[in-house]
C-alpha cells in the first residue's frame, strides 16, 4: 500500500507546481533530470509576496513594457540580450508610505529555472531574496539565507560578480550565478524604471 500512496503524493505534487503558473509568460517546468520528486516548492507567489511585503497594509502590481531606447539601456548596463517583453513589478504600501518593489523571476540553473522573489526597498537596495520553485536534486544550498544574505544592501551599482562580489554556493555553481544574474536583472529594471534620477532624464 506504501508504493501507491507515494505515487499519489507525487502526483499531487506535480498538480500543485503547476497550479503556481507562469512567470514572465513562460510555462514553469516542472520535471527534474532526476525525476519530479526533485522538484521542490519552497513558496508559492503568494506566500512569497506576504513574506517579503510583511509589513505592507496594501499590494498592487504593475506591468512595464520598455520601449527600445529603454530596453537598449537594459541590455547595456546587463550586458546580455534580455527576452522578456514585459515585467510584472509587485509594489506595496503602509499608511500611504511606500514599501518597496519586488519582482518574480526565473533564470536557468544548470538544467533548469529556478525560480526566485527579490524584494527591493523603495530606496532600490536589496531587502530580501528568497528561492520559490527549484527543481533539481543538487545545488539546493542556494536557497539558504547563508547565501542569499550576501545580496542584501546591493544596489543598481554592484557588478554582482561571482565569488568576487558573492561567493558562491560549493558544488552550485551555476546555481549560484543565476541567483546572481537574476538579482542584477531586478536591479537594473528597477533602477531604470522607478530611479527618481532616470525618471527625470
Amino acid at each position: 500500500m506504501r508504493q501507491p500512496l507515494k505515487l499519489m503524493l507525487v502526483a499531487t505534487a506535480l498538480i500543485f507546481v503547476c497550479a503556481v503558473g507562469t512567470v514572465q509568460g513562460q510555462d514553469q517546468l516542472t520535471e527534474s533530470p532526476d525525476g519530479p520528486e526533485a522538484v521542490k516548492v519552497y513558496y508559492t507567489p503568494d506566500e512569497a509576496l506576504a513574506k517579503v511585503f510583511a509589513k505592507a497594509d496594501s499590494l498592487w502590481s504593475e506591468e512595464w513594457t520598455p520601449t527600445s531606447k529603454e530596453r537598449s539601456e537594459l541590455e547595456n548596463r546587463l550586458g546580455w540580450v534580455v527576452a522578456e517583453e514585459s515585467f510584472v513589478v509587485h509594489r506595496g504600501g503602509k499608511k500611504g508610505q511606500d514599501q518597496g518593489y519586488a519582482m518574480i523571476m526565473e533564470e536557468q540553473g544548470r538544467f533548469k529555472p529556478i525560480t526566485f522573489i527579490v524584494k527591493l526597498g523603495a530606496d532600490l537596495r536589496v531587502e530580501m531574496v528568497l528561492v520559490m520553485v527549484y527543481r533539481e536534486s543538487r545545488g539546493d544550498g542556494v536557497k539558504r539565507q547563508r547565501f542569499l544574505k550576501q545580496f542584501r544592501d546591493k544596489d543598481g551599482s554592484d557588478h554582482l560578480r561571482l565569488n568576487r562580489d558573492i561567493v558562491a554556493v560549493s558544488g552550485a555553481t551555476m546555481s549560484s550565478r543565476a541567483l546572481a544574474s537574476g538579482v542584477k536583472k531586478v536591479l537594473a529594471i528597477l533602477e531604470l524604471k522607478y530611479s527618481p534620477t532616470e525618471a527625470g532624464s
